[in-house]
């Protein structure tokens, strides 16, 4: 069984002033996820959704956002 990793795209709506805004925000996450990924780190679906429910009811984040 092939156990190598592939890219997949995914696409969500964020809320924005403008599109500027939403592909600023779009090309920030994707420059960080290339910029691990040369240090040899790949942030995965996995890693995204784990880090997303752990910070998502933290009080700094949530005030952050707010």
């Amino acid at each position: 069984m092939d156990n190598v990793m592939r890219g997949y795209e995914i696409k969500f709506n964020v809320y924005a002033d403008s599109q500027v805004e939403a592909d600023n925000a779009a090309n920030m996450i994707k420059n960080l996820i290339s910029d691990y990924a040369s240090r040899g780190v790949a942030i995965t679906g996995r890693k995204i959704s784990d880090a997303v429910e752990k910070w998502k009811n933290n009080v700094f984040v949530f005030n952050y956002f707010k």
